[in-house]
């Protein structure tokens, strides 16, 4: 048989009583207190007119709102800056894999070294290179997420910035494949030449729309080759712009037709070393958010450590066009 707990009958007890002594006909009550004030509702009235300017969108560089997200650079880790700063897991060489073909050898490293492309953009890939006939040795990147976005018919833009101390100069082929190595786009191929720093572009075609694309750079012959910024840009970003915005994300936030934008931040605005990327600070990567940083040629860009863990390449940042007038968002 089922028995109550002695403190659930108590309770329910109480509640009967109560409920009893306050059905009970002839009781006291009390009155209602007079309201203190009332309110007046006129639904034929006009409301208060608000300004388009007070209607706006929040940006922050978080869960890769930038780098992966809004801004439209395919390759994950471009310029070889990440590291334990942003990340524990963090490595120069993370987002990417070494990899060869058709029988090539070498080494892939990373060195940060008085070869380097820039002072701002210090950390490159070294390519020891050892191969003979056609074998290729070279890099892969895996994009972000499941790996690089293709649609079909669409045209890529590669950049690489490259140098080699081979003589004879070092034939570099460039794919796009998925991850079995199956093709998603006709090879394209390059020559460097020379011990300084060149600007290397070319443009690939997909030839199926995949979300788990790769990327691999590969090199012929021996010698060493350094490469620095591989970047891979779709060509069909918003309002076409180079170095520009996914457009599809883009233009969804264009069609709101916000007021004003809110940019970068909250928290990353204000967090870290508030001194400048530079020799007398020991070049902090912990420190609030830098916006000189983000103007100029892409390869002089410091990157950050982004305070929501992981590395904030810059890409994204302010374009100055003459006199402007910029304003900090301090707010969390």
């Amino acid at each position: 048989m089922f028995r109550p707990h002695p403190l659930l009958g108590l309770a329910a007890a109480a509640l009967v009583a109560t409920t009893v002594a306050t059905a009970a006909p002839g009781l006291a009550r009390t009155p209602a207190p007079e309201p203190e004030y009332t309110i007046t509702v006129d639904p034929a009235a006009a409301g208060t007119p608000i300004s388009d300017s007070m209607y706006g969108v929040f940006f922050e560089d978080i869960n890769f709102a930038a780098d992966g997200g809004l801004y439209a650079e395919l390759v994950r880790n471009r310029s070889f800056e990440f590291g334990p700063a942003d990340n524990r897991s963090y490595t120069p060489l993370t987002g990417w894999t070494p990899t060869a073909d058709a029988g090539g050898a070498g080494t892939a490293s990373t060195a940060d070294d008085a070869a380097r492309l820039h002072e701002r953009n210090r950390t490159y890939l070294r390519l020891d290179l050892a191969s003979t006939g056609d074998g290729r040795y070279g890099v892969t990147n895996a994009g972000f997420n499941n790996g690089i976005a293709l649609r079909a018919g669409g045209a890529y833009d590669f950049s690489v910035w490259a140098r080699t101390d081979a003589a004879a100069g070092t034939p570099l082929t460039v794919t796009l494949h998925d991850a079995a190595g199956q093709p998603l786009a006709a090879p394209l191929r390059r020559a460097v030449r020379g011990d300084g720093w060149t600007k290397y572009t070319g443009t690939l075609k997909a030839t199926r729309t995949t979300d788990a694309g790769r990327l691999s750079v590969r090199a012929g012959g021996t010698g060493v080759l350094r490469l620095d910024m591989v970047s891979l840009f779709p060509r069909d970003t918003f309002r076409t712009r180079p170095n520009g915005l996914r457009r599809d994300l883009a233009e969804k936030i264009a069609a709101l037709k916000p007021g004003f934008v809110r940019f970068p931040g909250g928290c990353l605005v204000n967090t870290g070393s508030m001194s400048g990327y530079d020799a007398a600070s020991n070049w902090p990567r912990a420190r609030s958010y830098q916006w000189k940083d983000t103007v100029g040629p892409v390869e002089t860009r410091a990157t950050n450590a982004n305070f929501w863990g992981y590395n904030q390449s810059y890409g994204l940042g302010y374009r100055v066009r003459g006199s402007v007038k910029l304003t900090a968002d301090l707010g969390c």
